[in-house]
């Protein structure tokens, strides 16, 4: 069963269609990769499917049931479903706990002792335990993400969304935030991933999914488009990225 899906997603702002005619589903314990140029909806897509922008036209389902046709409490479901910007967005004047601490808290309604507990188990994972004392501007690019990634553990989503979460960080740090990220893979945590790093997505993608000007190009596994695409518009962009 498809823990998300959308058919027929179509996201239009103003006159340009950001997302034409997309359909996808992803199943529990799948690890699925999107990739593409700058602009080519990515992003749109997965606002849509985390339910933070609402599609122009199309359905989306949660575990097989229709978000908008329903009427679903959107800020329920967005509970369920974990999401990573590029940039983590961490509160400033909290500390990397108490950044995890505050959905537990004031989302999901626990105590402040079970918030903590389970935020410090989150920290734990991204191996950023000894910096749970740490405010934000005392920790690097990739440690502020590594929060990020365990701000959405820690509300046990059934599903969390990467948005290029390694864009904004150097070559170093990079590789920091994608090591837990094939912690997670390798946990089975249910994943959709926008990102331009291939050769971490050939590691962990059960699919990898092409994207270009709003629409699906093509999709196939790893070897596929690293071997041969089948579409002349990923053969080029493979070409570009792998020189």
């Amino acid at each position: 069963m498809n823990v998300l899906e959308c058919k027929n997603l179509v996201k239009v702002y103003g006159k340009v269609v950001a997302v034409k005619n997309v359909s996808l589903g992803i199943g529990r314990g799948e690890t699925k990769v999107i990739f593409g140029p700058s602009g080519s909806g990515k992003s749109t897509l997965l606002r849509c499917l985390g339910l933070l922008e609402k599609p122009t036209s199309g359905n989306i389902y949660f575990n097989n049931v229709d978000v908008y046709a329903t009427k679903q409490d959107l800020n329920k479901l967005r509970a369920k479903i974990g999401f990573v910007f590029q940039e983590p967005s961490l509160f400033r004047h909290l500390t990397a706990l108490r950044n995890v601490m505050l959905g537990l808290k004031h989302v999901l309604g626990y105590s402040e002792e079970e918030s903590r507990s389970k935020a410090m188990e989150a920290l734990r994972l991204v191996k950023m335990e000894d910096w749970a004392n740490y405010y934000p501007a005392q920790l690097s690019g990739g440690q502020q993400q590594r929060v990020g990634i365990a701000r959405a553990i820690a509300m046990d989503p059934e599903i969390i969304l990467f948005d290029e979460p390694t864009a904004a960080l150097d070559v170093e740090l990079k590789w920091e935030v994608i090591s837990v990220m094939k912690d997670l893979a390798d946990r089975g945590i249910t994943m959709l991933i926008a990102t331009h790093e291939l050769r971490f997505a050939k590691e962990v993608a059960d699919e990898m999914i092409f994207m270009d000007q709003g629409e699906i190009i093509e999709i196939g596994d790893a070897e596929q488009f690293f071997t041969s695409p089948t579409t002349e518009r990923a053969r080029r962009f493979m070409a570009k990225l792998l020189g």
